[in-house]
């Protein structure tokens, strides 16, 4: 796959958004398993880790509901998955993409039938994707004036935990930080 960037982009789509990752719920098995996948992914590509500790994942808790306005709550453990393209420069650019989804639609889902995996291709492995299409293209020497962190989000569908936690606790200083691009639900084709 690595020598064709579509046949990468679609291997990266396909294992996200397959089955045996149940539609990866934030704090679930199958999340955990593409927060794994990913992690794997930037190694691959070359990036640095860039958690705390020189780790690859940013640990932190997110309160699950069955639905927005429920009093019970359950904690669950979730997790970033943070990269770095260090060009040595003096301002970063970020480039983000959440990668949960709504496990089996329990909660969060329009559909109204039985649970059943909702394995998001669209949202987001597609943006996880091009994500990792970008960090190969900026580790291959593409605009070099800038320094790159790459993080993959969780927690997103419940009420952006991910983010909201990664600002809390940012692993870079965020006054160097130039902008950033989120890459969410890039790959709905349609008839047009």
């Amino acid at each position: 796959a690595q020598d064709d960037p579509l046949l990468q982009l679609q291997v990266d789509v396909v294992y996200l958004a397959s089955d045996l990752l149940e539609g990866r719920e934030t704090g679930k098995k199958g999340e955990r398993m593409a927060a794994t996948y990913i992690a794997h992914r930037f190694e691959e590509i070359g990036l640095q880790p860039k958690a705390s500790g020189g780790k690859w994942y940013q640990d932190f808790e997110a309160a699950y509901r069955a639905h927005p306005h429920a009093k019970e709550s359950e904690t669950r453990q979730a997790r970033n998955v943070i990269g770095y393209l260090d060009n040595g420069a003096e301002h970063t650019v970020a480039i983000g993409a959440h990668y949960d989804h709504l496990g089996h639609g329990i909660m969060g889902s329009r559909h109204t039938g039985d649970p059943a995996v909702h394995n998001g291709a669209d949202d987001n492995a597609s943006g996880v994707a091009l994500m990792l299409r970008l960090a190969e293209q900026l580790k291959a020497g593409r605009a070099a004036g800038n320094n790159y962190l790459f993080i993959a989000f969780s927690g997103e569908e419940m009420g952006l935990f991910g983010s909201k936690h990664y600002v809390s606790s940012p692993t870079i200083n965020l006054s160097k930080v130039n902008y950033m691009l989120n890459m969410d639900m890039v790959g709905r084709l349609n008839e047009e």
